[in-house]
């Protein structure tokens, strides 16, 4: 909504100062305030279920980002393998549109008088820009501290390309480099920084709209899941930055002078001026440094949604190969064809044991915190999961919530990797094992462990189809072209 040019004694509050809009603009104006109005209110019940059931002496970030992360309106959901998110769901938004424009039109019917809603317009801004901005951080917060893309594990370095879904294959990459993976988080902060304040806004929009418009593309490139909601986003920073466009390109393109007339709110009585800035004060507190430390301590503290927190045997971190097998006593030599005997191994600096070995798998569709699913099809095994994101709940509870991490090192992987938690006991050197997939909950294994002094590990007991085998494993210093240069980046996990 571009506005006519006026002089600076203009840029006041009273009605008469203000100027008188066309009708074009008022028409244009009514469709945006409300298409932006219904896209910045949460439209779904389940917000406000886990808003006013939050217990701040428990909160963690995933609460925080709860509430900063909630979609526009899913009118129509369309199912895809793409998830909730794919590409025809863009219906929702064009479906929002429509209902503005006949709103609109009905506003229009029964409001003639109006010349102007520079009032409107302001706050409208106000409520756009604030949504924009505490999303923007707190899904910048994800990447600064990095819990989203994290550094691939062993097993991950050790799976072919081929075998991983786009989404996987594009959040190894990012996150192999530590550094980068900070500054994508900060190139999202920064814009909601400025966001916050009224002088930078149009700034701010501009650069979410550009970086939101960027992680869209990245996002239907890689089928990763949150292509709408970039988008989403990314329209409400042009909104943001449309207010003073046309000041712009007539300053830089058309070298005129510019005088703009600005509307803002005029705070006569004392307490209306008090209750603005405690409000502000407020919530860019709750939503930037209180929401930064949640995010702080959760990362430095054990609780990575995307990583486990149990700590593995000590010493075991590495990849092995299996020069010796045996099944039921009987041995069986190598052979990559084989659906039983394990290829190679794979101990992580957490409780995670993965083994390569010949046999088909369902494919766990979680990867990381954002789901591949379909929505309202519970006869899909295949598309839908179920408490895909129950971590969290797990450790308020003081249980383990390993085996509730989103499953970042099974999500996403075809192919032959076995992926098991396990549970170790030291004294009586005894292994748990429970396959992390959850499709194969049931699969598991018990083992003995020895752990010579070069680091060579024997297995033996009874593996998940109650069988007794026996497993020597040899660690191999393996070299991996993708991590050389970056092993500070590996030692943070």
């Amino acid at each position: 909504m571009s506005e006519y040019k006026f002089t600076a004694s203009q840029e006041l509050s009273n009605d008469h100062q203000r100027p008188i809009w066309t009708n074009f603009q008022k028409i244009a104006f009514r469709i945006a305030f409300i298409y932006f109005l219904l896209l910045c209110i949460p439209t779904y019940s389940n917000f406000y279920k886990e808003l006013f059931g939050l217990h701040l002496s428990k909160i963690t970030y995933n609460d925080a980002q709860s509430i900063v992360a909630f979609w526009p309106p899913q009118i129509v959901l369309i199912e895809s393998e793409e998830g909730v998110f794919g590409l025809l769901n863009y219906i929702n938004l064009i479906l929002v549109f429509l209902f503005s424009v006949i709103a609109a039109l009905i506003w229009g019917i029964f409001d003639k008088k109006t010349t102007n809603y520079s009032k409107l317009y302001y706050w409208i801004r106000v409520l756009v820009r604030y949504r924009l901005a505490y999303g923007m951080i707190g899904w910048g917060l994800k990447k600064a501290f990095p819990m989203q893309m994290v550094f691939p594990t062993i097993g991950m370095l050790n799976t072919p390309f081929g075998d991983m879904a786009e989404k996987k294959l594009y959040w190894s990459h990012v996150g192999v480099s530590f550094n980068y993976t900070i500054f994508l988080g900060f190139a999202e902060i920064i814009p909601g920084l400025l966001l916050l304040h009224r002088k930078t806004a149009v700034l701010g929009g501009a650069l979410a709209a550009v970086v939101c418009f960027n992680i869209a593309l990245a996002n239907h490139a890689y089928d990763a899941g949150v292509a709408v909601p970039a988008a989403y986003f990314s329209i409400l920073g042009i909104f943001i930055a449309w207010y003073d466009l046309p000041k712009i390109w007539s300053l830089l393109v058309k070298e005129q002078d510019v005088e703009a007339y600005k509307y803002y709110p005029k705070f006569t009585l004392k307490w209306q001026r008090y209750l603005r800035k405690g409000l502000k004060l407020f919530f860019n507190t709750l939503f930037v440094p209180v929401t930064a430390a949640l995010w702080a301590y959760g990362f430095f503290n054990g609780n990575n949604y995307n990583i486990p927190s149990t700590p593995g045997l000590a010493g075991t971190k590495g990849y092995y190969s299996v020069p010796e097998f045996k099944l039921n006593n009987r041995y069986i030599a190598y052979n990559p064809k084989d659906s039983i005997r394990w290829s190679d191994a794979t101990f992580e600096a957490w409780s995670s044991l993965s083994y390569k070995t010949n046999r088909p798998a369902i494919i766990d569709r979680m990867i990381g915190y954002s789901p591949l699913r379909v929505k309202g099809d519970k006869k899909n095994t295949q598309l839908n999961q179920v408490n895909t994101q129950d971590s969290d709940e797990l450790l308020k509870e003081g249980r383990n919530r390993d085996l509730g991490v989103t499953r970042w090192e099974v999500g996403g992987m075809s192919g032959e990797r076995r992926y098991f938690f396990y549970r170790a006991d030291t004294v009586n050197h005894i292994l748990k094992l429970q396959n992390k997939n959850k499709a194969y909950k049931h699969e598991k294994q018990t083992l003995a462990y020895n752990i010579d002094d070069k680091g060579k590990i024997t297995l033996w007991g009874i593996n998940e189809f109650n069988d007794s085998i026996f497993v020597r494993l040899e660690r191999i210093n393996k070299r991996y072209p993708l991590v050389e240069g970056r092993q500070s980046a590996n030692q943070v996990y």
